[in-house]
Protein backbone atom coordinates (compact mmCIF):
# COMPACT_ATOMS: atom_id res chain seq x y z
CA UNK A 1 0.00 0.00 0.00
CA UNK A 2 2.74 2.43 0.78
CA UNK A 3 4.69 1.56 -2.74
CA UNK A 4 1.50 2.21 -4.59
CA UNK A 5 0.91 5.85 -2.34
CA UNK A 6 4.41 6.59 -3.09
CA UNK A 7 3.72 5.28 -7.00
CA UNK A 8 0.62 7.49 -7.40
CA UNK A 9 2.03 10.50 -5.91
CA UNK A 10 5.18 10.46 -8.22
CA UNK A 11 2.62 10.02 -10.89
CA UNK A 12 0.65 13.35 -9.77
CA UNK A 13 3.58 15.17 -9.69
CA UNK A 14 3.75 16.12 -13.31
CA UNK A 15 0.20 17.04 -13.83
CA UNK A 16 0.06 18.88 -10.67
CA UNK A 17 3.29 21.10 -11.95
CA UNK A 18 1.68 21.52 -15.06
CA UNK A 19 -1.72 22.64 -14.45
CA UNK A 20 -0.73 25.24 -11.73
CA UNK A 21 2.12 26.83 -14.45
CA UNK A 22 -0.57 26.94 -16.96
CA UNK A 23 -3.04 28.26 -14.79
CA UNK A 24 -0.47 30.73 -13.52
CA UNK A 25 0.01 31.56 -17.36
CA UNK A 26 -3.92 31.47 -18.70
CA UNK A 27 -2.64 30.12 -22.44
CA UNK A 28 -5.47 30.56 -25.24
CA UNK A 29 -6.75 33.52 -24.04
CA UNK A 30 -8.05 31.81 -20.40
CA UNK A 31 -6.10 34.07 -18.65
CA UNK A 32 -8.84 36.81 -19.40
CA UNK A 33 -11.52 34.38 -19.09
CA UNK A 34 -10.85 33.17 -15.93
CA UNK A 35 -10.40 34.35 -12.52
CA UNK A 36 -7.01 33.11 -11.07
CA UNK A 37 -8.84 30.71 -8.69
CA UNK A 38 -11.08 29.33 -11.83
CA UNK A 39 -8.29 29.36 -13.69
CA UNK A 40 -5.64 27.06 -11.31
CA UNK A 41 -8.96 24.42 -11.19
CA UNK A 42 -9.75 24.79 -14.98
CA UNK A 43 -6.11 23.86 -16.02
CA UNK A 44 -5.17 21.31 -13.56
CA UNK A 45 -8.34 19.85 -13.85
CA UNK A 46 -7.85 19.53 -18.02
CA UNK A 47 -4.17 18.60 -17.38
CA UNK A 48 -4.40 15.83 -15.48
CA UNK A 49 -7.10 14.02 -17.73
CA UNK A 50 -5.55 14.58 -20.39
CA UNK A 51 -2.25 13.44 -18.82
CA UNK A 52 -4.05 10.08 -17.66
CA UNK A 53 -5.26 9.09 -21.04
CA UNK A 54 -1.78 10.05 -22.74
CA UNK A 55 -0.28 7.43 -19.88
CA UNK A 56 -2.63 4.84 -21.25
CA UNK A 57 -2.36 5.61 -24.94
CA UNK A 58 1.67 5.90 -24.69
CA UNK A 59 1.76 2.54 -22.59
CA UNK A 60 -0.61 0.80 -25.06
CA UNK A 61 1.35 2.04 -28.17
CA UNK A 62 4.75 1.26 -26.27
CA UNK A 63 3.34 -2.29 -26.52
CA UNK A 64 2.13 -2.99 -29.64
CA UNK A 65 4.69 -0.77 -31.43
CA UNK A 66 7.70 -3.01 -33.10
CA UNK A 67 10.79 -2.95 -30.61
CA UNK A 68 13.25 -2.25 -34.09
CA UNK A 69 11.05 0.18 -35.85
CA UNK A 70 12.61 3.13 -36.33
CA UNK A 71 12.26 6.47 -34.78
CA UNK A 72 10.11 4.51 -32.66
CA UNK A 73 9.80 6.51 -29.25
CA UNK A 74 9.13 9.88 -32.43
CA UNK A 75 6.23 7.52 -33.49
CA UNK A 76 4.66 6.53 -29.78
CA UNK A 77 4.14 10.23 -28.63
CA UNK A 78 3.03 11.57 -32.39
CA UNK A 79 0.84 8.39 -32.41
CA UNK A 80 -0.51 8.88 -28.71
CA UNK A 81 -1.13 12.79 -29.25
CA UNK A 82 -3.14 11.99 -32.62
CA UNK A 83 -5.32 9.43 -30.33
CA UNK A 84 -5.51 11.36 -27.73
CA UNK A 85 -6.30 14.53 -29.47
CA UNK A 86 -10.11 13.22 -29.99
CA UNK A 87 -11.32 12.40 -26.77
CA UNK A 88 -9.20 15.42 -25.73
CA UNK A 89 -10.94 17.95 -27.37
CA UNK A 90 -14.48 16.55 -25.71
CA UNK A 91 -13.27 16.34 -22.54
CA UNK A 92 -11.95 20.53 -23.27
CA UNK A 93 -15.33 21.20 -25.10
CA UNK A 94 -17.12 20.06 -21.87
CA UNK A 95 -15.17 22.16 -19.01
CA UNK A 96 -15.34 24.80 -21.68
CA UNK A 97 -19.40 25.19 -21.67
CA UNK A 98 -19.35 24.70 -17.87
CA UNK A 99 -17.15 27.73 -17.19
CA UNK A 100 -17.22 30.85 -18.17
CA UNK A 101 -15.32 30.47 -21.49
CA UNK A 102 -18.72 29.10 -23.19
CA UNK A 103 -18.94 26.85 -25.51
CA UNK A 104 -16.70 26.77 -28.41
CA UNK A 105 -17.78 27.75 -31.69
CA UNK A 106 -14.78 26.43 -34.09
CA UNK A 107 -14.12 23.13 -33.19
CA UNK A 108 -11.57 23.00 -35.49
CA UNK A 109 -9.02 25.71 -33.69
CA UNK A 110 -10.17 23.75 -30.26
CA UNK A 111 -9.09 20.37 -31.57
CA UNK A 112 -5.68 22.21 -32.92
CA UNK A 113 -4.97 23.82 -29.69
CA UNK A 114 -5.77 20.35 -27.89
CA UNK A 115 -3.49 18.49 -30.33
CA UNK A 116 -0.52 20.59 -29.51
CA UNK A 117 -1.52 20.64 -26.10
CA UNK A 118 -1.58 16.25 -25.85
CA UNK A 119 1.09 16.68 -28.15
CA UNK A 120 3.42 18.03 -25.59
CA UNK A 121 2.35 15.79 -22.93
CA UNK A 122 3.02 12.80 -24.41
CA UNK A 123 6.51 13.64 -24.29
CA UNK A 124 6.96 13.32 -20.63
CA UNK A 125 4.32 10.75 -20.15
CA UNK A 126 6.05 8.05 -22.74
CA UNK A 127 9.83 8.93 -21.07
CA UNK A 128 8.40 8.37 -17.19
CA UNK A 129 6.25 5.17 -18.80
CA UNK A 130 9.25 3.53 -20.21
CA UNK A 131 11.17 4.67 -17.04
CA UNK A 132 8.96 2.91 -15.04
CA UNK A 133 8.75 -0.12 -16.90
CA UNK A 134 12.41 -1.02 -17.43
CA UNK A 135 12.16 -0.56 -13.40
CA UNK A 136 9.50 -2.73 -13.21
CA UNK A 137 11.21 -5.69 -15.40
CA UNK A 138 14.67 -5.33 -13.19
CA UNK A 139 12.23 -5.42 -10.18
CA UNK A 140 10.32 -8.82 -11.41
CA UNK A 141 14.00 -10.25 -12.41
CA UNK A 142 15.23 -9.74 -9.24
CA UNK A 143 12.07 -11.89 -7.97
CA UNK A 144 12.53 -14.81 -10.41
CA UNK A 145 15.69 -14.82 -11.03
CA UNK A 146 17.68 -15.75 -8.18
CA UNK A 147 20.84 -13.93 -7.39
CA UNK A 148 23.20 -15.37 -4.81
CA UNK A 149 26.03 -13.65 -6.41
CA UNK A 150 24.57 -10.01 -6.65
CA UNK A 151 24.92 -9.52 -10.11
CA UNK A 152 21.43 -7.99 -10.24
CA UNK A 153 21.89 -5.52 -7.90
CA UNK A 154 25.23 -4.82 -9.30
CA UNK A 155 23.13 -3.42 -12.31
CA UNK A 156 22.05 -0.44 -10.07
CA UNK A 157 25.46 0.33 -9.01
CA UNK A 158 27.75 3.35 -10.54
CA UNK A 159 30.90 2.99 -8.35
CA UNK A 160 31.02 0.28 -5.98
CA UNK A 161 31.20 -3.29 -6.52
CA UNK A 162 28.54 -5.62 -4.91
CA UNK A 163 31.78 -7.46 -3.01
CA UNK A 164 32.86 -4.42 -1.56
CA UNK A 165 29.71 -3.85 0.04
CA UNK A 166 29.96 -4.47 3.99
CA UNK A 167 26.20 -2.59 5.35
CA UNK A 168 23.20 -0.91 4.11
CA UNK A 169 21.14 1.70 5.62
CA UNK A 170 17.96 3.92 4.49
CA UNK A 171 17.73 7.10 3.93
CA UNK A 172 14.46 8.06 3.55
CA UNK A 173 13.55 6.65 -0.21
CA UNK A 174 17.36 6.00 -0.93
CA UNK A 175 19.96 3.44 0.51
CA UNK A 176 23.16 3.94 1.42
CA UNK A 177 25.74 1.57 0.87
CA UNK A 178 29.01 1.35 2.66
CA UNK A 179 32.52 -0.31 1.85
CA UNK A 180 35.99 0.23 2.78
CA UNK A 181 36.33 2.52 0.22
CA UNK A 182 33.50 4.98 1.31
CA UNK A 183 29.79 4.96 0.51
CA UNK A 184 27.19 5.19 -2.05
CA UNK A 185 23.40 6.31 -2.27
CA UNK A 186 21.08 4.48 -4.54
CA UNK A 187 17.29 5.30 -5.29
CA UNK A 188 16.43 1.21 -4.24
CA UNK A 189 13.93 -0.08 -1.46
CA UNK A 190 15.67 -2.81 1.25
CA UNK A 191 13.05 -5.23 0.31
CA UNK A 192 14.91 -5.14 -3.01
CA UNK A 193 18.41 -5.08 -2.23
CA UNK A 194 18.05 -7.54 0.49
CA UNK A 195 16.57 -9.91 -2.26
CA UNK A 196 19.24 -9.16 -4.72
CA UNK A 197 21.92 -9.70 -2.20
CA UNK A 198 20.47 -12.53 -0.61
CA UNK A 199 23.50 -14.94 -0.88
CA UNK A 200 26.13 -12.26 0.53
CA UNK A 201 24.33 -11.05 3.50
CA UNK A 202 21.11 -10.72 5.85
CA UNK A 203 18.67 -8.24 6.41
CA UNK A 204 19.20 -7.55 10.18
CA UNK A 205 16.49 -4.21 10.88
CA UNK A 206 14.05 -2.75 8.97
CA UNK A 207 16.49 -0.31 8.02
CA UNK A 208 19.77 -2.43 7.85
CA UNK A 209 21.49 -5.17 5.77
CA UNK A 210 24.99 -6.67 6.70
CA UNK A 211 27.33 -8.57 4.71
CA UNK A 212 28.64 -11.99 5.48
CA UNK A 213 31.97 -10.72 5.27
CA UNK A 214 31.44 -7.68 7.82
CA UNK A 215 30.06 -9.66 10.92
CA UNK A 216 32.28 -10.08 13.63
CA UNK A 217 30.10 -11.21 16.27
CA UNK A 218 26.66 -10.93 18.42
CA UNK A 219 26.11 -8.06 21.50
CA UNK A 220 23.39 -8.26 23.35
CA UNK A 221 22.36 -5.72 26.65
CA UNK A 222 19.16 -6.58 27.77
CA UNK A 223 16.75 -7.20 25.44
CA UNK A 224 18.30 -5.34 22.70
CA UNK A 225 20.61 -7.91 20.33
CA UNK A 226 23.12 -5.78 18.41
CA UNK A 227 25.47 -7.18 15.41
CA UNK A 228 29.36 -6.00 16.04
CA UNK A 229 30.62 -5.13 12.38
CA UNK A 230 34.19 -6.27 12.56
CA UNK A 231 35.29 -2.55 11.89
CA UNK A 232 33.68 -1.68 15.40
CA UNK A 233 30.11 -0.46 14.04
CA UNK A 234 27.21 -1.81 15.88
CA UNK A 235 23.58 -2.92 14.00
CA UNK A 236 20.58 -3.65 15.79
CA UNK A 237 18.74 -6.49 15.09
CA UNK A 238 15.02 -6.06 14.63
CA UNK A 239 12.78 -8.76 16.85
CA UNK A 240 11.03 -9.50 13.68
CA UNK A 241 14.50 -10.78 12.06
CA UNK A 242 15.77 -12.75 14.77
CA UNK A 243 14.21 -15.82 13.90
CA UNK A 244 15.94 -15.88 10.17
CA UNK A 245 18.89 -14.88 11.57
CA UNK A 246 19.19 -17.45 14.14
CA UNK A 247 18.14 -20.40 11.79
CA UNK A 248 21.29 -19.11 9.38
CA UNK A 249 23.86 -19.40 12.00
CA UNK A 250 23.52 -15.77 13.08
CA UNK A 251 22.63 -15.99 16.54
Amino acid sequence: MRELMLDNGQWLRGPLLVGLVLGLIGPFGTYDLLPLSVRLVYWTAIITLNWALCDIAARWLDQLLPRDLGGRSTAVIIVTAVVVSGPATGLVTIANGVSSIGWPDRVLLLYGQVFLLTTAISFPVFLIASESESSGHLRSASMNIGSADGSLFQMRLANLKVSEIRYIETQDHYLRLHSDHGSELILCRMEDASRELSGLGHRVHRCWWVSDKARSGIERVGQSIHVVLNDGHRVPIGRTYRAALSKAGWL
